[in-house]
């Protein structure tokens, strides 16, 4: 599996977790910055140059604020939600996930 790391220190807005996470997965500029657009690509496929299966590893988050480190935790139960969706639809994973703190 493809680990793709990702560095949080300089990020202010949750538009900074888009830009940087849609830069390492090769989208294209018309992806949209959110929860939906982003499980769509990631999880349903189709979209994005880099395909699962991969984890995401997001580090520096220690000094975030509240509204980023919140939307990197509902990005990944979005992702969470829509590979159980995925494996009920298709009868397998789809392994694309975001991890922190590592």
């Amino acid at each position: 599996m493809q680990t793709i790391e990702l560095d949080a220190t300089n990020w202010t807005t949750a538009l900074d977790l888009y830009d940087a996470l849609l830069a390492a997965l090769g989208a294209p500029e018309w992806h949209g910055r959110n929860l939906n657009a982003l499980t769509d690509s990631m999880i349903w496929g189709g979209i994005n140059e880099v395909e699962p299966p991969y984890t995401i590893q997001i580090r520096g988050t220690a000094g975030l604020s509240k509204d980023v480190l919140d939307e990197i935790e509902l990005a990944k139960r979005a992702l969470s939600e829509a590979r159980a969706q995925y494996r009920a639809v298709r009868g397998r994973d789809r392994e694309g996930r975001l991890e922190t703190g590592v």
